[in-house]
């Protein structure tokens, strides 16, 4: 019995067709209709032929031709992009005419930025030249401190005030006793 349903599959006529006619549902109908409507269309253009050697009117030419240009313009779109800049289409059309304020704000952000990278420049180099001053006071009131401490040792402080006839003092000095009364 399993053998039977098994070779079944195989049967070349389906059950239900051997059956006989039975009712189609919508989308069996559906599928009818469009194969119908694609016969007819395949007939329609068999009567109508499109080859080199069928009659055409001027219009019909006409129109080819156009069709043909636009499909060349297509396919050299950077021929054509190029020829749109150099004669001035691109600037007349209608949306890069609405983002003119947008543009304008960004040219004044760009003039801006440009603006503040300068005056940082700026600011640096003076900072810099700032830093140099600063770093030759540090030095020269360094030397200026280091001669003054070399003036104030005894050895020195002693030679200065011999050449004013100073002398310094050998003995200790005496402690007086204030009188109390």
């Amino acid at each position: 019995m399993d053998a039977m349903k098994f070779f079944d599959r195989f049967r070349r006529i389906p059950k239900e067709a051997a059956k006989g006619n039975r009712t189609l549902n919508a989308s069996e109908l559906l599928a009818r209709e469009s194969k119908a409507q694609a016969e007819a269309a395949k007939a329609a253009a068999a009567s109508n032929p499109s080859g080199p050697n069928r009659l055409r009117t001027s219009e019909d030419f006409r129109a080819e031709q156009r069709e043909q240009k636009k499909q060349r313009q297509r396919q050299n779109q950077i021929g054509s992009v190029l020829r749109e800049v150099l004669s001035g289409e691109v600037l007349a059309r209608e949306a890069l005419v609405r983002q003119v304020p947008f543009m304008l704000y960004l040219c004044l952000l760009t003039i801006l930025y440009l603006g503040l990278g300068y005056q940082a420049e700026r600011i640096l180099r003076e900072k810099q030249h700032v830093t140099e001053q600063l770093e030759e006071a540090v030095a020269e009131e360094k030397t200026l401190r280091s001669d003054f401490e070399s003036q104030l040792q005894q050895s020195r402080l002693a030679t200065s005030t011999a050449e004013l006839g100073l002398e310094q003092p050998t003995t200790p000095p005496t402690l007086l006793h204030a009188d109390d009364e």
